[in-house]
């Protein structure tokens, strides 16, 4: 049973909950590794987002098609494949399974600019998904092992804030590299390949090396806990315990995907919204969004991490899900206002006020859920936060939006009201799903 937290003369008393073989140095070390996984995740996940009208001329598809692609072909196998390693992070070692997965994901990343028709695009983003289903439960699951519980959220923030840190990146590498290989194509292996593929292949290969750092930092243990319990483990009390808690479980989980939903599907659909309906170069819309989710994802992520942790040590131990309760209900209409407006300069603020408030708050959700979390089913429920959000977000989203603008609103130059209707509808039920978990959850923590 944990002990309660409710103001700062409690919290000395927990400092020494660090694992045997961990201490404040090399838990952030380990936290610093892991967030380079994550930069390099969502590179290879996102740049893709800023080769889309090459892409689409090249192998002749639709925005639909292209929404598969960039949503439901990864979100797929990364939310299924999440569930099934989170069942083995739960038993296994965390450091092979993330180094496993770094391999497959970068290869895969590489061999979809190789693909020639639509179905070996989409083979490819399944493999990319597959791969990088690795990272989060184990990283997740990990922090959670070697962090005391009131000072989780700012680790588990920054995992979020390098994944911001990625996008950044692959918005600033996609754009601006495509602008140079489409006036100096590289020669070598990689002549004859279009700008586009040429983008993939270079962002995706340097992930091979980077999966060594797995072995980096050690697997956390406490001498003085029992082997996890077999039964207790298992995925008959996996579901057990999430059917004996359904409005918490379903509440926080859900609602955060539901957000996802219109962040993602701004997030994805924006550059095309700029490049199509507003005239800017892909260089310029790369730098717009590198900086805005930069900017917003990082300056947000940090101070809400630490914001979090403090006020959860001074007894508003539901803070997190205030703040994106907040977020869901007064940022949608600012963003819908932006894109109405059709200006460049208000979109770049629109977005980074997103990234800073919206964006930010789903890490703090994944730090409150392993919170609640029996020490044996963490990896599992850190990959049901990732199936529930990627189905949602990644697939769900850029669908949501691709559908909108091709098959209701029946024009591609309405893009811009598909990505307003689908955030003023997301962003409120997110709010009203996460404030129904918010006294289930509180009184989780007491047991």
């Amino acid at each position: 049973m944990h002990a309660r937290v409710d103001g700062p003369a409690d919290a000395p008393a927990q400092t020494s909950h660090w694992p045997d073989n961990y201490g404040p140095a090399s838990a952030w070390w380990t936290v610093f590794i892991l967030m380079i996984f994550q930069i390099v995740s969502m590179i290879d996940r996102q740049v893709i987002s800023v080769l889309i009208p090459e892409m689409r001329a090249d192998l002749g598809l639709n925005d639909f098609q292209i929404s598969l692609v960039q949503g439901l072909s990864f979100a797929l196998f990364y939310g299924l494949m999440g569930l099934v390693i989170g069942g083995l992070v739960d038993r296994y070692s965390r450091r092979a399974i993330m180094f496993t997965g770094i391999v497959v994901w970068s290869l895969a990343a590489a061999g979809t600019g190789l693909a020639r028709s639509y179905s070996q695009l989409f083979a490819g983003r399944l493999l990319v998904g597959a791969g990088e289903a690795a990272v989060s439960p184990a990283g997740q699951s990990l922090l959670a092992s070697i962090f005391p519980r009131h000072r989780l959220t700012t680790p588990i923030a920054c995992l979020s804030v390098s994944g911001v840190i990625g996008i950044s990146l692959s918005y600033a590498l996609g754009g601006n590299l495509l602008a140079l290989f489409s006036a100096e194509p590289l020669g070598g292996p990689f002549a004859g390949l279009a700008p586009w593929r040429q983008v993939l292949v270079v962002t995706g290969l340097p992930g091979v090396a980077v999966a060594f750092l797995a072995f980096a930092f050690r697997e956390p243990k406490r001498r003085s806990q029992p082997p996890p319990d077999r039964q207790a483990a298992s995925w008959g009390a996996f579901f057990r315990h999430i059917g004996a808690h359904p409005r918490l479980m379903l509440g926080l989980i859900l609602g955060s995907a539901v957000m996802a939903v219109a962040i993602q599907g701004t997030m994805v659909w924006t550059p095309t919204y700029a490049r199509r309906v507003l005239g800017v170069s892909a260089a310029e819309v790369g730098t717009m969004m590198s900086v805005a989710v930069a900017l917003g994802g990082i300056v947000g992520g940090l101070s809400l991490g630490v914001l979090i942790d403090h006020r959860f040590a001074r007894g508003t131990r539901d803070m997190a899900l205030r703040l994106l309760c907040g977020f869901c209900i007064a940022i949608p209409p600012v963003l819908a206002a932006a894109f109405a407006a059709g200006n460049f300069a208000l979109l770049f603020g629109a977005i980074t006020l997103m990234m800073m408030t919206m964006g930010s708050s789903y890490g703090p959700t994944m730090a409150a859920v392993q919170m609640i979390a029996p020490i044996e089913m963490r990896g599992r429920f850190a990959a049901l936060m990732v199936l529930a959000s990627n189905l949602c977000g990644y697939a769900l989203g850029p669908m949501l939006i691709g559908f909108l603008t091709d098959y209701v609103y029946g024009d591609p130059m309405k893009l811009g009201w598909a990505i307003i209707t689908g955030l003023l509808t997301a962003g409120p039920l997110a709010a009203w799903m996460v404030w129904s978990a918010r006294g289930d959850f509180l009184r989780h923590l007491d047991r």
